[in-house]
């Protein structure tokens, strides 16, 4: 997800160390604003051994953005498991964009994203797979909270999905710039209103 979330890329320590690295950097600077050599310094070994994992830096993107994707999937199916409505779902995964916003970093798939034209085509796949498993998944549970008579929305469950996805993507943008978690309540409060849950004051 937005934070940091397991997958299974990782399959040494040295390659766990490097994709946690790589992961606040681009997180906290964007992935064309870190070198080898900077990842290098961060891990504490030579940048011949981070080629040894990744031959190139479109390497590395790729198994950033697999393991984030894989994660993301960890993370959606814990929420499936531990909450029993659709709407304590949907406010948990607001949660963890919160959490994000709290490390003063954004989404990595958003800042991803946003360097989208200079990216390895081989990135691109990764990077819609991800906004498209969260989009449906968001649009998912709002569909569940209605046919449960838990939700009433003003829109419907695929115009929510999306403002939902894009403002937390550009929330996390805003409190970044702003050193400020508000810009992630404020869409909170949005979508929760756009919601209309029933039988919630």
């Amino acid at each position: 997800m937005a934070g940091n979330v397991p997958g299974s890329a990782a399959s040494t320590p040295t390659v766990t160390a490097l994709l946690d690295a790589a992961q606040r950097m681009v997180q906290e600077r964007g992935f064309n604003a870190f070198s080898y050599k900077n990842l290098a310094e961060e891990v504490g070994i030579r940048t011949a051994s981070i080629h040894y994992h990744f031959p190139t830096k479109a390497h590395l993107g790729e198994a950033l953005m697999s393991r984030y994707n894989d994660g993301l999937d960890a993370v959606l199916e814990e929420l499936e498991h531990k909450s029993t409505t659709a709407l304590a779902r949907l406010r948990g995964f607001i949660a963890i964009y919160r959490s994000t916003a709290c490390r003063g970093a954004i989404c990595l798939c958003g800042s991803m994203a946003s360097d989208l034209g200079t990216l390895p085509d081989e990135l691109h796949g990764n990077i819609q797979r991800y906004l498209d498993r969260s989009t449906r998944w968001v649009r998912t549970q709002i569909e569940a909270g209605l046919k449960a008579d838990e939700l009433a929305p003003i829109s419907s469950p695929d115009e929510l999905a999306v403002s939902l996805i894009a403002g937390l993507q550009g929330g996390l943008v805003l409190a970044r710039a702003q050193d400020d978690t508000g810009p992630l309540d404020h869409v909170e409060k949005t979508f929760m209103m756009a919601l209309r849950p029933i039988g919630v004051s």
